[in-house]
């Protein structure tokens, strides 16, 4: 038997004749993907010997046969065929289907259906990839999406809506009429800031979006927001992403709380202002934004010392990134309670990453940050006695008195004898810096070993504190 097959297009059937998909005006399009080899008429095929030919076909082939009626969609579907991921894109002139085949999240295998009205172009299809012209590419779209569905078990699924020129009621009957049931991830598509702020989403639409979404979804804005935009909560999803969040305030942002992941690629926020939110989730009672992405004012240079201002950290660089571990005062009603902070310079962006602080290398390295903390607040404490002991002494040197003499030599004794005993805790702190050094280098190179990375670590020792 071939290794391809082609198909016989089977015209007596009256379910393939009001296959919106096979509408005359389209001049028989999805039957133009018959491959080019010998001919087998698939749907007259007992269904054993149909399932065997449907096993050997390639992804591709299986798309194919899927997309030609929906007699076919069946032979395919009663194989429960997986598809990793599913891209569908939505606009008014462009509507496209990609359908991705992965192995270890590498792409193996990607078939893409396109549906477009007045191209500028005449566009041919290829081996992974069908182009037709129609009347209206949305309806299409909706329809081969829904056949695929039914078709595929499908894993994952991300809806790009394009909504750009789209305004008030437009918009809203727009969003209503192609935002699906079944989706992981949804992407509103429309012109950025930089682009011009000609058109963007007021408080009304942007509001109308955030209702229509589902709260499990992974949502992502990619348009221009109105700077004046409030909502009581704009961040209620599995994961939200704003392209433009210039209108988020620091008051907004810290009012969030248990949200999973956040990212805001372009803000007003300064590195100063990252560290007040970072300073207000060390010291909060509860847990506050799992994951968070902050992007630095475009105008504005990264200052690393106002990002760690005031902050009791361990830091590690990784290539060109650098990494600083921080850790919450408070541990008593919080689950996540050690946060990795980082700097991308590409993408000029600082992401704080909480998780549990009893979790493998986390462990070890919220000890060392406990150490910190600790060497601080007694190193302040030495500072304060020796002060005492300075003034003890000048006391000492000018009182004439034996008695009173005699009594400030018992209080040295006593601020002496406390200063030795914090230096000898603080010694002891220290000591345990060469064991930590141990642990966190056989972790760090632990983790360069399964995700084959160099590392280069810089740490500031308890020693020089």
């Amino acid at each position: 038997m071939p290794r391809q097959i082609s198909i016989h297009k089977e015209t007596t059937h009256r379910e393939d004749h009001l296959d919106p998909l096979l509408h005359p005006t389209y001049s028989n399009r999805f039957f133009n993907l018959l491959i080019e080899m010998s001919s087998l008429p698939i749907l007259k095929l007992p269904d054993s010997a149909a399932d065997l030919v449907v096993k050997l076909l390639n992804f591709s082939e299986k798309i194919k046969l899927c997309i030609c009626s929906k007699r076919s969609a069946k032979i395919v579907e009663r194989k429960q065929q997986k598809i990793q991921k599913m891209c569908i894109g939505m606009s008014e002139t462009c509507c496209t289907i990609s359908v991705v085949e992965t192995l270890f999240s590498r792409v193996m295998n990607n078939y893409t259906v396109k549906f477009y009205n007045n191209p500028q172009r005449l566009i041919k299809s290829h081996r992974n990839g069908l182009y037709c012209e129609v009347l209206n590419p949305i309806q299409e779209n909706m329809i081969l999406a829904r056949r695929l569905f039914e078709t595929f078990v499908v894993d994952e699924c991300l809806y790009i809506i394009c909504v750009r020129d789209k305004k008030s009621e437009n918009l809203k009957k727009y969003i209503k009429r192609i935002v699906p049931e079944d989706y992981n991830d949804i992407l509103f598509e429309g012109k950025r800031h930089w682009e011009g702020n000609t058109d963007f989403l007021d408080t009304d639409e942007v509001s109308f979006i955030l209702e229509t979404v589902k709260p499990e979804a992974r949502l992502h804005i990619g348009c221009t927001i109105a700077l004046d935009f409030k909502h009581e909560n704009p961040f209620n999803f599995k994961s939200v992403r704003y392209s433009d969040g210039r209108w988020v305030t620091m008051d907004v942002l810290k009012s969030s709380k248990h949200s999973d992941t956040i990212c805001l690629d372009h803000t007003n926020f300064s590195c100063k202002d990252i560290n007040e939110y970072i300073h207000h989730w060390v010291n909060s009672e509860e847990d506050l934004i799992r994951n968070l992405g902050i992007g630095v004012h475009r105008d504005l240079e990264f200052n690393e010392q106002e990002l760690l201002n005031n902050l009791a950290f361990a830091a590690f660089q990784c290539q060109d990134i650098k990494h600083y571990f921080i850790k919450s005062k408070s541990e008593e009603n919080r689950k996540f309670t050690f946060a990795l902070v980082s700097y991308n310079c590409i993408k000029r962006k600082v992401d704080i990453e909480t998780d549990e602080s009893d979790v493998g290398l986390a462990a070890v390295i919220f000890k060392h940050l406990e150490d910190i903390e600790e060497i601080q607040k007694l190193s302040e404490v030495v500072e304060k006695i020796e002060e005492l002991e300075m003034k003890c002494l000048v006391v000492l040197e000018e009182e004439i008195s034996h008695t009173e003499k005699e009594r400030i030599r018992k209080e040295l004794e006593f601020v002496v004898k406390t200063k030795n005993l914090i230096e000898t805790r603080l010694d002891g702190i220290r000591s345990q810096w060469k064991e930590f050094l141990k642990n966190i280098y056989s972790g760090l190179l632990r983790v360069a070993g399964i995700t084959d990375t160099t590392l280069r670590v810089t740490v500031t020792s308890p020693s020089n504190m």
